[in-house]
């Protein structure tokens, strides 16, 4: 299967007026990929930002109209309010994943949650669903709109703005978490059946978890495993069971990155030498993480 770049992760609110400029504030997003955007198969408003090389899909449902609930996104925040919600990948074909999904008995829907069971073309924008594969995921093939608007796909983009002209200096994530109750079998939808590769396995006091990193495409999966009462993963698997659940971001520099989250209200509920843990009720209600750790073997180390 070719799972290539990432396409994004959801960050989803109730507030999308304030998410966004609290995004374009804190982080001097990149926009122009895809701005206040309404879909009416999914009815949700959203856009496409980019921080460091990474793709941030600030999105709600739309409130305003009067079927929002019925459909997934609605039912999504209903159930779990603000959170992050899944993660997307460019493939060159979404019928050959689908292929793959399905034969595995993973049900594989298109857009406005409906199921499919047809293969679908090379050009279509597939998502799993979230109780086969941990939290939802996404494929599609970059075309039309999307290849001709993301900044990244572009000859003048420049990954490093960030590093040279940005407190948060930050090439992009380091790894993305999903929570699980079985590592196992979590190492198995991300590793075997996605082709990813396991690039590491340990435990962090930090976050209180057992973790497995593998690269999926571009980015790196951290499945977590709480094994400790009282964390921020705890208490979101004890809340939510396996979703996704936090991102975390390579920075340059820890004390710099937490003097400047603080002076804009976001404050350090945990750290160690390597990784500070942003408070989610300061974050829109998501859990970031900030690291200067590598992934050994992953997309960022030794860089």
């Amino acid at each position: 299967m070719a799972i290539g770049r990432l396409f994004h992760i959801i960050h989803l609110t109730d507030d999308l007026p304030a998410l966004e400029a609290w995004y374009d504030d804190v982080f001097s997003v990149r926009r122009g990929f895809l701005d206040h955007h309404y879909m009416e198969g999914e009815r949700r408003d959203a856009s496409l930002v980019l921080l460091g090389d990474s793709v941030i899909e600030p999105l709600a449902p739309a409130f305003r109209v009067d079927d929002w609930a019925e459909y997934p996104l609605g039912r999504f925040y209903n159930r779990f309010g603000t959170h992050w919600h899944s993660i997307a990948w460019y493939t060159d074909d979404a019928g050959e994943i689908w292929q793959r999904l399905t034969d595995a008995g993973v049900r594989v829907y298109i857009e406005g949650g409906k199921l499919t069971d047809t293969r679908p073309g090379p050009d279509s924008a597939i998502m799993t669903h979230p109780k086969d594969t941990l939290t939802q995921l996404e494929f599609m093939r970059p075309n039309g709109v999307v290849e001709e608007n993301d900044p990244r796909l572009k000859p003048d983009w420049d990954p490093n703005w960030w590093i040279n002209n940005h407190p948060i200096q930050t090439p992009g994530l380091a790894y993305t978490t999903v929570l699980t109750k079985d590592l196992d079998r979590a190492e198995q939808v991300y590793g075997e059946l996605l082709g990813g590769t396991v690039l590491h396995k340990g435990s962090s006091e930090l976050t209180g978890t057992d973790d497995v990193y593998v690269q999926v495409g571009d980015t790196v999966v951290q499945l977590s495993k709480p094994n400790t009462d009282g964390t921020i993963a705890a208490a979101d698997f004890e809340k939510n069971r396996e979703i996704h659940h936090a991102a975390a971001f390579k920075v340059l520099d820890l004390d710099k990155t937490k003097e400047y989250l603080e002076e804009k209200g976001i404050k350090t509920v945990a750290r160690d030498d390597q990784t500070l843990i942003s408070d989610p009720a300061t974050t829109h209600g998501v859990p970031f993480r900030w690291t200067t750790w590598d992934v050994p073997g992953g997309p960022r180390d030794g860089k």
